[in-house]
């Protein structure tokens, strides 16, 4: 079956390139959906639906037992769309065959029954019996030599469409194999530059990098990878708040699933712990206990002064008359 997308209803964004800067184009009118329409899929932690199981079907053919992926719908059906096509061109190419084989015993054994045959499928018989007869009566006429040349131009002309084909084959050989080469290359591009950013590598993620990347190609202009991440992470961030910050209470929990919303849940209360041990820290106590200071109005002459002086010094006050804090 086709993968869940994680985006419910959400517009597709579709780039422009302005002022040699890449921006997405003005999203596209979202019809309101009703509350039982939207579908309700288990996502990830990075917002995106976990892929299903692949389903597996063993199969025997012509003999082998081969393994087919049916777990994309939509590649299944265009598969077996194909096989369809194949049955019938295989069974129309052997009614020709048959046909031919028919029309081949009759020429030999019933040259008449042959030409109302070939009336019946839209065959004129006399004209091609003509012209073989033509051909027959050319070749008898001809000299060694030219029929020597005309039997040289026919295996020369034989020689140039094998050629043709031939060279038809090693083109698309060769197509595909940069074409091959150059999807590994952007896929390993991809991963480092996504990794390097702190993005998650998703299905979503890739698909906004190959438009961003297309959309400067169809200005001319070849954009690499880390050219497009910052937009892409823009648009990450804003098809994710946008899809979820329509819905509320259990259906947003139901959307985010059980694993999800248990993450957020720890974050959460992780992120309250801290906070509540930053607040009910002690404050820091000085090393030595301070020293209980004497009673200033029992200290007489010298004791008294050197005590004042003592404290003064202590709070930072100064001990001449006009000094900040000594009036």
């Amino acid at each position: 079956m086709s993968e869940a997308s994680p985006i419910v209803n959400a517009p597709e964004v579709t780039p422009t390139i302005e002022n040699n800067v890449i921006k997405p184009s003005a999203k596209a009118d979202a019809k309101p959906v009703a509350k039982a329409d939207v579908a309700v899929v288990k996502v990830d932690e990075n917002g995106v639906a976990p892929e299903a199981p692949k389903k597996i079907w063993k199969l025997n053919v012509n003999g082998k037992d081969v393994e087919y992926d049916a777990s994309n719908e939509d590649k299944m059906k265009a598969d077996l769309q194909k096989v369809f096509g194949i049955e019938e061109k295989a069974r129309t190419s052997a009614q020709k065959i048959d046909m031919a084989e028919k029309l081949t015993k009759m020429l030999n054994d019933d040259p008449l029954g042959f030409e109302k045959q070939c009336k019946l499928n839209g065959i004129d018989a006399v004209k091609l019996a003509t012209s073989i007869l033509y051909n027959q009566i050319r070749l008898q006429n001809m000299t060694p030599e030219q029929r020597e040349l005309e039997e040289y131009k026919e295996r020369e002309k034989e020689a140039k469409i094998l050629k043709d084909q031939q060279d038809e084959e090693a083109k698309v050989a060769e197509s595909n194999k940069k074409t091959q080469e150059w999807a590994q290359k952007f896929e390993k591009e991809c991963e480092e530059a996504l990794k390097a950013n702190s993005i998650p590598k998703t299905r979503l993620s890739l698909a906004l990098i190959a438009q961003y990347i297309d959309a400067g190609l169809a200005a001319k202009k070849e954009y690499s990878v880390p050219d497009v991440l910052p937009y892409v992470a823009r648009d990450l961030k804003e098809i994710h708040l946008s899809t979820m910050g329509k819905l509320e209470g259990d259906d947003l929990l139901a959307y985010l699933g059980e694993e999800l919303s248990n993450k957020v849940a720890k974050a959460r209360v992780d992120r309250y712990k801290r906070t509540t041990a930053q607040q009910q820290k002690p404050a820091p106590q000085n090393s030595k206990p301070q020293e209980a200071r004497p009673d200033l109005s029992k200290l007489k002459g010298k004791a008294y002064w050197a005590e004042m002086r003592r404290r003064k010094s202590e709070e930072g006050i100064g001990l001449y008359p006009g000094a900040p804090g000594n009036p």
